[in-house]
């Protein structure tokens, strides 16, 4: 049976139709032409498919600055139906912002700073990869980096605040590890292109997440012995970091669950200190009888081959009640002479 050429079109049409429709449905719903790598080659497609998942992936915006006065970067990919990731820099205005120190969240264990939620983290790049003026630099001039920040948006969910909200969730050790990565890929990419600091991407183990709320006991705080307010207040909670966090870091909350109370921060990592406070404040000299140097609930001590950092912040009725100095409170003097002792460090304040 012969087709008439009415016919003959009607098939081709068909077949058109239908090729077309299968190259749409490949183009949209597979990745079958997504590159390996992503942001200007910075990190790899598998890696954000683990983190994202396997939708079709669209770079929505990719920049990585060539310059060495400005070694800015930002990338956003979405993935359809799905969330998007955002990397980004910035300048450092305040780092309890953009660089919290969550006992919820994990922390690279080595190598660089930084700490992990689920969908939100940051990361100090190489150093040497500042912005030489613009936000931030007045703040904090004696930083050697900027911050690189790493957020997923799951479309449909509330984002989340940097405050507070990584203790909310159950921890994904997989989903931080990649975000991490990811993180550390686009820092080093940035830093070579930039040509500021190390290119070479860190190793990225994250420690584990820190305890969840605790009931606290005003007189052992953080699990410490000896620390308190001197008042046997009641009602209180805590969070701690894990111990392996290069950052330690405890939470203090008093009825009001939504925000913490009194914020602790110890660590021995010379870039930190740089991040929160200025130089003069860390070269302030302490009252008489603390060993060491600081201001404003910032004290720099030695302890051992060690500088240790500790830094109190939190409501001034807990931290600094009746308009006294922090250095004047025994929950400063008993909580920094503890962590002295447990780093096997002489007492840091007068006993």
């Amino acid at each position: 049976m012969r087709l008439s050429r009415r016919a003959w079109t009607l098939v081709a049409a068909a077949l058109v139709l239908v090729l077309g429709a299968g190259g749409f449905a490949t183009w949209r719903y597979t990745n079958l032409f997504v590159p390996d790598r992503l942001c200007d080659g910075a990190v790899a497609t598998k890696d954000v498919q683990r983190l994202l998942g396997d939708g079709r992936i669209e770079v929505v915006q990719s920049r990585l600055a060539g310059d060495r006065a400005a070694p800015e970067g930002r990338c956003v990919i979405e993935v359809a139906g799905g969330a998007d990731l955002t990397l980004q820099t910035h300048g450092v205005d305040r780092a309890d912002e953009r660089s919290p120190v969550d006992p919820a969240m994990s922390q690279p264990d080595r190598g660089p700073l930084g700490a992990f939620a689920n969908d939100t983290g940051w990361l100090v790049l190489p150093a040497g990869c500042r912005k030489a003026s613009g936000s931030g630099t007045e703040a904090f001039p004696d930083r050697d980096a900027d911050i690189l920040s790493a957020d997923v948006r799951h479309r449909g969910k509330h984002g989340l605040r940097w405050q507070d909200e990584p203790s909310k969730e159950t921890p994904d050790q997989e989903a931080r590890s990649a975000l991490a990565r990811l993180a550390a890929d686009f820092g080093a990419a940035l830093a070579r292109s930039s040509g500021c600091g190390s290119g070479d991407v860190p190793d990225m183990h994250l420690t584990a997440p820190g305890t969840a709320v605790e009931p606290a006991t005003d007189g052992r705080l953080c699990g410490l012995p000896g620390v308190g307010t001197g008042e046997n207040k009641q009602d209180l909670a805590q969070r701690v970091s894990d111990p392996a966090a290069p950052l330690q870091s405890c939470w203090v909350y008093s009825r009001i669950m939504s925000e913490p109370a009194i914020r602790f921060t110890s660590t021995t990592d010379t870039r930190y200190p740089a991040f929160v406070a200025r130089r003069a404040t860390l070269d302030a000299p302490l009252p008489a009888g603390w060993r060491g140097t600081g201001s404003h609930g910032d004290v720099h001590a030695p302890c051992g081959k060690d500088d240790l950092f500790l830094h109190l912040s939190g409501r001034e009725d807990l931290t600094a009640p009746r308009d006294r100095s922090a250095f004047s409170t025994p929950l400063f003097t008993s909580w920094v002479n503890a962590v002295a002792a447990q780093r096997g460090c002489e007492p840091v304040a007068p006993r």
